[in-house]
């Protein structure tokens, strides 16, 4: 479990494969790029997701979305990014986005055309075992989607981008959150700690996979204590 107000980092394909600084600087959790369309898979993913899983981050995977408003196409690369978590060892279980953003005419349909593309991609993910998050800026949450009937269907969901100041920024200013329902999670800075890497905060629990480790205790054994 992941308590809200948490920190957290979403890491691209052309960033380093070694995640320590952003734990040291205190990310508990990783978003990591998987895979691009249904025809690109992040060639840094594998790395970076061992390398939160080292470093004590709660793990968590997305993919950069070219499907626009066309539920077929958003369908196939819901399966490639699936198939390639997996792969990758992304626990089932854990969090898997779909980046729905204004790039390469991606945006380029009707809400309701947008909407329905989005939600088939969600529910790959979700019938694979996975939980789906929606990332898009908050302009295009409210105007070229119809959120609600998303929330509806697969709950608190939305991982938001909305930049209250340009440059460094530490922590989250909440005088600048970007208000509506279904918010899960809150990027907030493209340069967190002066990392150059976007900066997260969840405003609600998020559901871990995470297995606890086994607390060490002292045993005696023929009149010797050892560490078991």
């Amino acid at each position: 479990m992941i308590s809200k107000k948490s920190y957290g980092v979403d890491v691209a394909k052309y960033q380093s494969e070694s995640l320590r600084a952003y734990a040291k600087a205190g990310a508990k959790y990783a978003i990591i790029q998987v895979s691009v369309s249904n025809s690109i898979v992040a060639p840094k993913a594998k790395a970076q997701i061992a390398s939160a899983k080292a470093n004590g981050m709660e793990t968590m995977g997305y993919f950069y979305g070219c499907f626009g408003h066309s539920t077929s196409q958003a369908s196939s690369e819901a399966r490639f990014v699936v198939k390639n978590a997996k792969e990758m060892g992304l626990p089932v279980g854990s969090y898997l986005g779909v980046d729905w953003e204004r790039a390469d005419n991606n945006v380029n349909g009707p809400a309701a055309s947008n909407t329905s593309a989005v939600m088939a991609a969600m529910q790959i993910i979700k019938d694979a075992g996975y939980k789906p998050l929606l990332y898009s800026g908050a302009s295009l949450l409210r105007n070229n989607l119809n959120t609600k009937q998303i929330v509806a269907k697969f709950g608190t969901c939305l991982w938001v981008a909305s930049y209250p100041v340009s440059g460094r920024v530490n922590v989250a200013n909440f005088n600048y959150f970007p208000s509506m329902d279904g918010v899960a999670i809150w990027q907030f800075t493209d340069n967190w700690h002066g990392l150059n890497v976007d900066g997260n905060i969840n405003v609600i629990d998020l559901k871990g996979t995470a297995k606890a480790k086994k607390k060490s205790k002292w045993v005696k054994k023929s009149g010797t204590f050892i560490l078991g």
